[in-house]
């Protein structure tokens, strides 16, 4: 085995071991990706061309008629063209659907909920608000001031702390 088949089998092994870390370890592995922000370089893109690169050198140096240079120049090649094919067919449809039903504290200010543990005038109940992966609650002060009873609607008008400091919410106005 010479030097430039050596590269390749390194290159297809590490592409099969990243995949199957992947699978077994894959919300830590994308929380470590996560960190990077490259919007054209992703890992899925990089890993997939290294692999295919692999792969193709290590498969076409088997023909003999092939100049060593001439399988490098293929399996570059190929695993570019893979990798814009996993950049086209993963990568960017993935980032357009992708949806998080997370949020943070400083979006709550706004919303409407429903008082859950009445809320004493100084001290702190429980609102909860209707939010997309479902309902959430929270610990509450009336911002006025004032006791606000069990069932009242009210609106969050601030957020500090981890509390919702909210005013009761009416129609009339």
């Amino acid at each position: 085995m010479n030097v430039l088949e050596t590269v390749y089998m390194v290159c297809l092994v590490i592409g099969l071991m990243y995949t199957v870390f992947s699978l077994l370890f894959g919300d830590t592995v994308s929380e470590w990706l996560g960190q990077l922000h490259l919007p054209l370089f992703q890992p899925i893109t990089f890993v997939s061309g290294l692999t295919a690169f692999g792969g193709a050198g290590y498969i076409l140096s088997g023909f003999p008629s092939l100049s060593a240079w001439m399988v490098f120049a293929f399996a570059v090649v190929i695993g570019a063209g893979l990798a814009v094919l996993a950049h086209f067919l993963w990568v960017r449809p993935m980032s357009r659907v992708e949806n998080s039903t997370g949020y943070s504290m400083a979006q709550l200010g706004g919303k409407l909920g429903e008082v859950g543990t009445t809320i004493p005038a100084e001290g702190l109940g429980e609102v909860f608000l209707p939010m997309i992966s479902g309902t959430t609650y929270h610990m509450a002060a009336s911002l006025e001031g004032k006791t606000i009873p069990q069932g009242t609607r009210v609106v969050v008008v601030e957020v500090r702390d981890h509390v919702l400091y909210v005013i009761p919410f009416s129609m009339d106005s």
